[in-house]
């Protein structure tokens, strides 16, 4: 059976990240490495390990974050469910989805709560107040990332198995647009500021077969939503984050151990990480960047203003997602291994 099939690809996919620690590069933009380990001078915080406690279930994946409910949203890879608890993991229910659920965003403004399902073609929609179940958007094909627009009432989501960006209305819940994009994208981020989308077009799909014509990102226009550029990164992007601040674009490259920086649309620098960098979370605020290191069980802590490691952490084993809190400047860490979620401190 079909599902049957994605379900164990996805689950040995996201379980096994040392996979793909290629650590080899094309030809292309010059680069320089960025300075692992250094600390800014001046630099008064010291992010931290917090706390650490039960992801409410096994196969953790992902973490979204209310900061205004103070609500974590927790998505469980082989149990199709989500784990809703409080920001210090006190558990409030468990919601049975179905399916292989993936990545969770939180729309803030209207207390929505996204999840998608990667086995079924489908984003799940869920009052993040209530729990309950709103809708379920059909966009097909195997949907991993996402990303929200606040501003303009959009979710954007990457689908691994169209090789496409689906544009959804958060209004009508309904897909306005496909954009087509490079070979599958795992992931998607999206900037406010130059409203441009994002995917990180990993060439990983999932039975583990490899793309060599990934290894990019590909920049859409949010208005038109057509395509502006296609740029080179690096092995195996996983994940994209958009600096709104400082206008760079960082992605996970887990074939490559490092993060890829991209200025003005081309590819700057890389900064050294851990082992299969995959999620990646930004407060844009505090400049720090978390890089869950997937194979070496650690987040790697970048400021955005000096592209430079300022803190390499331990979590659980095989961290997968994160998700930030800018009200209270913490990061929240789903360790799929040991079915834990790592609290950081940014302050």
């Amino acid at each position: 059976m079909r599902i049957g099939r994605i379900l164990v690809s996805a689950a040995l996919l996201a379980a096994a990240p040392a996979a793909w620690s290629l650590a080899s590069h094309r030809g292309g933009t010059p680069r320089r490495p960025g300075r692992a380990g250094h600390v800014a001078a001046r630099r008064l915080r010291s992010p931290k390990v917090a706390a650490t406690f039960p992801a409410g279930g096994p196969t953790p994946h992902f973490v979204g974050v209310d900061y205004r409910l103070r609500r974590l949203f927790v998505s469980h890879l082989s149990q199709g469910t989500l784990t809703v608890m409080t920001t210090s993991g006190v558990p409030i229910k468990t919601i049975a989805l179905g399916g292989v659920v993936h990545t969770v965003v939180v729309d803030q403004a209207t207390q929505t709560v996204y999840v998608s399902d990667i086995a079924r073609g489908l984003v799940d929609v869920i009052n993040a107040r209530t729990l309950a179940l709103k809708a379920r958007i059909s966009v097909g094909g195997n949907p991993h990332g996402l990303a929200v627009s606040q501003s303009r009432h959009q979710l954007f989501v990457s689908n691994i198995g169209t090789n496409a960006v689906d544009v959804v209305s958060t209004r009508s819940n309904a897909v306005v647009a496909t954009v087509p994009v490079g070979p599958n994208p795992w992931g998607v981020g999206f900037d406010r500021r130059t409203n441009t989308i994002y995917s990180a077009n990993t060439g990983v799909a999932l039975d583990g077969a490899t793309n060599p014509a990934g290894d990019t990102i590909t920049a859409i226009n949010a208005t038109t939503d057509t395509v502006e550029a296609t740029i080179y990164v690096g092995s195996h992007p996983w994940w994209v984050q958009p600096d709104p601040q400082n206008g760079q674009i960082y992605a996970g490259l887990a074939g490559a151990n490092a993060v890829a920086v991209v200025k003005h649309g081309r590819l700057a620098m890389d900064i050294p990480a851990g082992v299969s960098p995959h999620g990646l979370g930004l407060d844009p605020r505090m400049h720090e960047l978390l890089v869950n290191d997937s194979g070496s069980n650690q987040v790697t802590v970048i400021d955005t203003k000096s592209d430079t490691v300022v803190a390499t952490l331990p979590t659980g084993t095989q961290p997968q997602g994160v998700g930030i809190d800018l009200k209270s400047k913490t990061a929240y860490i789903a360790n799929q291994g040991s079915a834990t979620i790592s609290k950081v401190s940014l302050k």
